[in-house]
């Protein structure tokens, strides 16, 4: 038995002898958040795999998590902003996000970027992940409310990422 069998409605995963396999996460149900779609791929013993689906023009303040992940951009191009520096990632990017250092999302091109998100710890179950996704849709939707910008076109046009969005237009 593999982790993903407590997980009912896994149409999108295959079961391979011993392994589990996804032949593709963009078939994968999920929620839709102000930070995109996301939702649960797999589930080991130790850690899980998610995807978010970030829509085109979307901004995500920078914020902190307290455990460590590997991101890989699987579709799209998106900016990564951390400790005062943007990095452009493009389809096959790839970092390494340490735990508790701010990261920011931005997405100022026409098209969504799809990104894969690998942690190794904190909670592998895909029923709780899904539970903690529709908790944290309410919560940035009060956010939002409240006046915390999720667009790039909520923010002035001075802010450094509609500078940084400018200067990528720029040079295409």
């Amino acid at each position: 038995m593999t982790p993903n069998d407590n997980f009912p409605k896994a149409e999108h995963i295959k079961k391979l002898a011993k392994i589990d396999v996804v032949d593709s996460i963009f078939e994968v149900p999920g929620v839709d958040t102000l930070e995109g779609k996301i939702g649960p791929i797999l589930s080991g013993n130790k850690g899980a795999a998610h995807y978010i689906t970030m829509p085109a023009g979307m901004f995500l303040s920078a914020h902190t998590h307290p455990t460590e992940s590997i991101i890989y951009t699987a579709k799209g191009e998106w900016v990564l902003y951390s400790e005062c520096e943007r990095h452009h990632m493009k389809e096959g990017s790839l970092y390494f996000m340490p735990p508790d250092v701010e990261t920011g999302y931005e997405v100022p091109f026409d098209e969504p970027a799809t990104i894969l998100i690998v942690k190794f710890e904190g909670p592998n179950e895909p029923e709780k992940f899904m539970e903690y996704l529709e908790g944290m849709k309410k919560n940035l939707e009060d956010k939002h409310s409240e006046g915390e910008a999720f667009l790039l076109s909520e923010l002035n046009m001075d802010h450094s990422a509609r500078v940084f969005e400018t200067s990528l237009k720029d040079n295409k």
